[in-house]
């Protein structure tokens, strides 16, 4: 019987240079985050109750920045309402691209990464019962163990926490500025903290709480920037970051950063003067 001739090894093809590199780099752009550019859209988690930034409609000044500087280079957002606390910590965790807004701390050192720009500024303040008004005229002179209303996960200015971390001020958080001013208002707190600036003004907070002539501002704490914070552990954080800027940058030359800011004055004014009559 003649013997069956050895098993031969299908030829290996060469191919072109040209070819393996094309291919090679196709498949590192679609790991990278460059690859995503094709992505036209994406989810950003936004707080549902820091009127008139954010709201839990998905509607707010900030909220519009956000929206209109993606738009400028070509991407649709989802906002998605939630509590801040659980923003914070999806955007932390890489569950989510980005959250709005947020204030830089210890916590997010790499692990988030801020918009070049602030998508605006405000204050830190401290507000009192007018029954029970503060007998210091700074925040560095208040007495020890201040019970002061706070609000869940938020960031605050860093010489309001040194005072917590040497017992100064004893923080008593709630789920929003709202509840920490009506408990204020019913004597349950020393002070609330709050933040404010031209377009959250402290008289507007004070209204929308109910507590007219009951609570006023006291002092301030600081200034506190507040970004969209991008998250380094998902994998459209980054490209989403470069976009938003990209984005900002374009918005805030063509003036819609200040039509935005603008247009948001008006509104409130009107639903002011609407809630008097």
């Amino acid at each position: 019987m003649k013997n069956d001739p050895p098993f031969a090894a299908p030829p290996v093809v060469a191919w072109p240079r040209r070819v393996r590199v094309a291919g090679a780099i196709s498949f590192i752009l679609l790991l990278s985050p460059a690859g995503y550019s094709q992505t036209k859209s994406l989810v950003i988690a936004v707080e549902d109750d820091a009127a008139p930034w954010s709201r839990a409609d998905g509607t707010g000044y900030a909220n519009d920045l956000v929206v209109a500087a993606f738009k400028a280079v070509g991407i649709e957002v989802e906002l998605r309402a939630m509590p801040y606390a659980r923003c914070k910590r999806m955007v932390v965790n890489g569950e989510i691209v980005g959250c709005l807004s947020m204030s830089p701390s210890q916590e997010f050192v790499g692990v988030v990464e801020f918009s070049a720009r602030p998508l605006f500024t405000c204050y830190a303040g401290y507000f009192y019962n007018v029954d029970k008004p503060p007998q210091v005229r700074r925040q560095e002179d208040l007495p020890l163990k201040t019970v002061v209303g706070t609000v869940i996960g938020y960031e605050y200015p860093e010489a309001f926490e040194n005072l917590r971390r040497k017992g100064v001020i004893i923080p008593e958080a709630s789920p929003s500025e709202e509840i920490n001013l009506k408990k204020l208002a019913l004597g349950r707190v020393d002070l609330a903290l709050l933040t404010y600036n031209e377009v959250k003004s402290s008289g507007w907070l004070i209204e929308r709480a109910g507590v007219n002539g009951k609570v006023k501002t006291a002092f301030r704490a600081g200034v506190l920037d507040s970004y969209i914070g991008f998250s380094k552990k998902n994998p459209k954080g980054p490209w989403a970051l470069q976009q938003f800027n990209k984005g900002y940058r374009l918005i805030t030359i063509n003036g819609t950063v200040g039509r935005v800011k603008t247009r948001w004055s008006r509104k409130l004014a009107r639903e002011k003067t609407s809630e008097r009559e």
